[in-house]
């Protein structure tokens, strides 16, 4: 704004538009230019003030005009600035892209349409002005920014993504910044994303090292940047050494497990299988390479006492640690470690191994049925401690729990404090809901969703999931691909053979220690016998019974063995009647 005083006669009148006018005119033939307001008169001095800018073009080229401003300019005068210079016809299709007030300068520029709905968009992420942007084409696409300082990535750069996406490209453009230089670039790109089956690549197989596990590999992780290729995902139990494995129906948990199952015993790792009597099934193929006593998916007691054999084996190992006087099975002398193999404890179903039975109230207490609903539920709270004993104790003795499940809740015995203690988290499934996500993982505003160009690709999505792991930022990755035998294979390739058939029955508990523990077992087998036995008398009992079905002795019906014995004797009697005779 400028400031003006000018000496005037007795006759003039401030408020007569003439006398005004003529000052008016007599002001602009001397230079001094439009724009002009009276604001005061002392009755022998007209004040004005112009809050026009009085300027000229300093210097051009085709596609900058340098514009040195008259007056004295303020910052706040940027605004008006660039409303008075655009809207000038001689400087149509000219923005103002640089507006420096304390030495009354600007500066326009030629911009497209792009190039000003990108500058528009970079300034109001960053809540600046337009100017304070400087913008240009990138080749290949895309934009290069000139950053004011107040920029910051942690403040800025999510926005900024979010303008590279939506205002300025599409899905798969991405905003790169550099808070030292200032500069920036909105590049235009593909969204990352996966092939549809990502096979198992055998070179990644691990390799024993030193008595423990080395990361395993899993998957790939999702790259930023559609242009980047994605990364292998490996899961470390050096980092924490226990997992929590969620999934929604056909999201791919199983291939997963399978994976992890591979990659540990590939390390040489011994492996102890817990899972639902009905769901043992999922992990036959498997069972060759259990650790003996390690596999309880027989029955809930037997899941039971592999737990608290391995729980009694973990205190032991932490009493050799102790003895030693070190932390971490990697400082035992290395005599004592190679005795020592790390355990994967692979716990599947975990809702199913914690829902207890309901226990009919009206059956006497020596009712079978009711002994076996309170045997497998006390099975259950033995499986639930020592999962828990071993997640919250025994973090160095080389154990590591890999427990999975559907649904993982308190309500289904999952508390808080167990999914505390197993601090890697993977959720299997593109399409899952909020609430799984926040039954498995422990933050879930830290945690990447899975991108919707991917959910919406049903090949693209198979085996997708999040991961959480210690150590590592969380992710979208999808996990490899490879069924049981082709893993096995490669297992047996490496010269691990697992047991024959004829050996399985020693990777089950021990029968004593079972019996021991559940002594009620034997009244349940021969209930359960009793059940299976035909009662062939009451069958029979509106028929006269024959001849062969009474016993000679006692003349009561026979029973059992002496039944059977006595209707294959009558068979073959029969026979030897009905076979016709030599010759015939």
């Amino acid at each position: 704004m400028r400031r003006t005083q000018i000496k005037v006669g007795p006759q003039f009148n401030p408020n007569s538009t003439r006398h005004v006018d003529e000052l008016l005119e007599r002001i602009e033939k001397r230079g001094g230019g439009k724009g002009w307001k009276v604001v005061d008169y002392d009755g022998t001095h007209v004040t004005l003030i112009n809050r026009g800018v009085m300027h000229s073009v300093e210097s051009a080229t085709k596609r900058t005009k340098i514009i040195n401003l008259g007056g004295e300019m303020r910052a706040s005068d940027g605004e008006k600035t660039a409303a008075m210079l655009e809207s000038n016809p001689k400087y149509e299709g000219w923005f103002l892209t640089r507006f420096e007030p304390h030495i009354n300068r600007a500066v326009l520029s030629q911009l497209t349409e792009g190039e000003r709905r990108c500058r528009s968009a970079v300034a109001n992420a960053l809540r600046v002005k337009p100017w304070d942007v400087q913008i240009s084409p990138r080749d290949g696409g895309g934009f290069l920014l000139d950053l004011p300082e107040s920029y910051t990535p942690s403040a800025h750069d999510a926005k900024l993504q979010e303008v590279a996406e939506t205002a300025v490209g599409k899905v798969g453009w991405y905003f790169t910044g550099d808070a030292k230089s200032l500069r920036g670039e909105i590049v235009p790109s593909l969204p990352p994303t996966f092939a549809d089956v990502i096979r198992y690549p055998a070179d990644l197989l691990p390799r024993p090292a030193g008595g423990g596990i080395p990361p395993i590999p899993l998957g790939e992780r999702l790259s930023d940047r559609g242009d980047v290729p994605n990364d292998v995902l490996t899961l470390d139990f050096d980092a924490a050494p226990h997992m929590q494995l969620g999934g929604v129906t056909g999201g791919g948990k199983s291939v997963t497990v399978n994976i992890l199952i591979a990659g540990a015993l590939a390390a040489l790792a011994e492996m102890v299988i817990i899972d639902v009597p009905q769901k043992a099934v999922d992990f036959e193929a498997w069972r060759p390479f259990v650790r003996p006593g390690g596999w309880g998916c027989e029955s809930f007691q037997e899941n039971a006492v592999a737990l608290e054999e391995l729980y009694k084996e973990g205190e032991r190992r932490a009493a050799t640690l102790k003895r030693y006087g070190v932390k971490k099975m990697s400082q035992l002398p290395a005599d004592i470690r190679a005795t020592m193999h790390d355990v994967l404890i692979v716990v599947d179903e975990l809702t199913g191994l914690f829902t207890m039975d309901s226990v009919p109230r009206r059956l006497a207490a020596d009712d079978p049925l009711r002994i076996e609903a309170e045997s497998k539920n006390y099975a259950r709270e033995l499986i639930r401690t020592f999962i828990e004993k071993i997640a919250a104790e025994q973090r160095f003795v080389g154990f590591h729990l890999v427990v999975s499940s559907q649904v993982a809740t308190v309500n289904t015995g999952a508390s808080v404090a167990l999914r505390t203690n197993l601090p890697h988290k993977a959720l299997l499934g593109s399409n899952a809901s909020d609430q799984n996500r926040k039954n498995i993982h422990s933050d879930v505003t830290s945690i990447p969703g899975v991108p919707a160009h991917i959910k919406n690709d049903p090949k693209a999505s198979m085996g997708v999931g999040t991961a959480e792991f210690s150590g590592q930022a969380a992710c979208v990755f999808k996990s490899f691909y490879a069924d049981e035998q082709e893993l096995i294979d490669l297992l047996r390739a490496r010269g691990n053979q697992g047991l024959p058939p004829t050996q399985l029955d020693q990777t089950r508990p021990d029968p004593s220690i079972v019996r021991k523990r559940f002594p009620e077992l034997a009244q349940i087998a021969e209930h359960a016998r009793e059940l299976e036995t035909p009662d062939y008398a009451a069958a029979d009992a509106n028929r006269p019974l024959e001849a062969w079905e009474i016993d000679p002795e006692t003349g009561r019906p026979l029973t059992g063995f002496a039944r059977a014995n006595a209707a294959r004797a009558e068979v073959t009697r029969v026979a030897k009647q009905a076979a016709p005779a030599p010759g015939m």
